[in-house]
């Protein structure tokens, strides 16, 4: 087994609970290097990495961090030379590593710790394991200040990295037994434009294993963390000839042989990837938002937001109208001022390889009167099933948008009240109790702060 250095991660500033021993406290946890379980086979030399939250806000004096000592379980060992470093807040600092019996490491810093920051620190080093499985070894980890006393007790165990893994000082050492070869494996490049490779295999019935990883060609594998999987597609493979092979593991360092290689030929992506969905456009204070939900498509790059208006030929791209699909809100603002008239907003969908999908398009009309009137609230089409009343029917007014609407006796059928910003109330033509009106002339009356006008809307079923 190649030797691989372990990495001991010392974080500060993440809240967490803490124990506290005099004003310094620390919490912290160890893992296994690229691995979300504690887990190492037995016999072999693996990277660990253990991460402690320290903080020293209200250190008082005699709480100097000098060392750090970290005391293996029973069974682990470390040499001096496996020592590779430390670091704090990510910048190399100098230490040397001492240790003692082969199980307790001291990392001794040139510069000892007194001020009054949270850090990062960070120790790298290789450790073997015991030639035995193991449940629960559990690992301790103390500060020692300049008299080499103890600052407090051994560090809690606790979440400290900010990452879903181990989260404790206890590590399993297992059988060095690597799984059985998974089976059934193939590669099979998409048949439909798009350069994705899909990969099949059948389930392992180890219960030790805990995922796969899939290798291509040379490349790094990719961690399929899941012994129940049995499919997995790749996208945006680059053309071209690749091989493909699989291996199950139980831990990084104890995987079955590579499974046999296939070859998959993949061919250039000439597929147009899905629309977006969802498109709405909504007028507010900052301008014109325009929202969208993503494409299906899982090899879309970004989203590109387009314009036109009645008196344009098309539509055409917007200036900084290019949105990245790495977003968790798919929004876009226009905060260009619009006059009366009829527009269209438009987002399309683009691939890695720059395909574009069909666009899809919402229309803006915007009025400085009541539109459409009369309106038909039994219509299929959004354009004449309620009527839009714009707060610029009343310029220069600030203040609380609302609306409210009559009927030709004088008696109350609704009222819109807009949230702040939002410059356009919509009525679909149904009273308090939710029923659509009967037909006939409405009066309404738009109010903005203090300011108001009145005048009439036909519903016409």
């Amino acid at each position: 087994m190649k030797n691989t250095a372990i990495i001991l991660i010392f974080t500060v500033g993440i809240f967490v609970p803490l124990i506290s021993h005099g004003a310094v406290t620390s919490v912290g946890e160890i893992n296994v290097q690229g691995e979300t379980k504690g887990v190492v086979p037995a016999s072999s030399t693996v990277p660990l990495i253990v991460t402690l939250v320290v903080d020293r806000s209200l250190a008082e004096p005699g709480e100097e961090i000098k060392t750090i000592e970290i005391i293996m379980p029973p069974g682990f060992s470390t040499q001096p030379s496996d020592f590779k470093g430390i670091k704090r807040d990510g910048n190399p600092i100098v230490a040397r590593a001492v240790v003692s019996g082969g199980a307790i490491l001291r990392v001794e810093l040139a510069d000892a710790v007194i001020d009054f920051q949270n850090s990062i620190y960070e120790i790298t080093f290789n450790a073997r394991t015991p030639n035995t499985v193991i449940f629960e070894s559990v690992f301790r980890t103390r500060l020692r200040n300049l008299q080499d006393s103890p600052i407090g007790e051994f560090i809690r165990p606790g979440q400290a990295d900010g990452k879903l893994n181990n989260d404790d000082f206890t590590l399993e050492v297992i059988a060095n037994v690597p799984p059985d070869p998974v089976i059934d494996f193939t590669a099979e490049a998409d048949g439909t434009g798009e350069n994705d490779v899909t990969l099949r295999w059948q389930k392992s019935e180890d219960l030790d294993v805990n995922g796969y990883f899939i290798y291509r060609d040379k490349e790094e594998p990719i961690d399929i963390e899941n012994r129940s999987s049995t499919t997995f597609r790749e996208i945006n493979v680059p053309p071209g000839s690749h091989t493909y092979q699989i291996t199950a593991y139980k831990t990084r360092f104890l995987q079955s042989e590579r499974s046999p290689i296939q070859i998959v030929e993949v061919s250039d992506d000439t597929a147009s990837p899905e629309p977006p969905m969802m498109l709405s456009v909504i007028t507010s204070s900052d301008g014109v938002e325009v929202l969208w939900k993503p494409s299906v498509s899982r090899d879309v790059t970004t989203y590109q937001v387009l314009f036109g208006s009645a008196e344009t030929d098309g539509l055409t791209p917007l200036p900084d109208g290019e949105i990245s699909e790495l977003k968790t809100e798919y929004k876009f603002i226009d905060s260009r001022p619009l006059s009366i008239g009829s527009f269209t907003y438009a987002v399309i969908a683009i691939d890695e390889a720059n395909n574009e999908s069909e666009r899809i398009e919402k229309k803006l009309r915007i009025f400085n009167e009541p539109y459409p009137n009369p309106f038909t609230p039994l219509s299929p089409s959004e354009d004449f099933n309620q009527v839009v009343f714009p707060a610029r029917t009343l310029e220069d007014a600030s203040g609380e948008f609302a609306v409210l609407i009559y009927d030709i006796d004088g008696m109350l059928v609704k009222t819109l009240t807009a949230p702040p910003g939002e410059t356009e109330l919509t009525w679909d033509g149904r009273n308090e109790a939710g029923e659509i009106v009967e037909s006939g002339v409405y009066v309404y009356q738009l109010q903005v702060g203090e300011s108001f006008k009145t005048g009439t809307l036909i519903v016409a079923k």
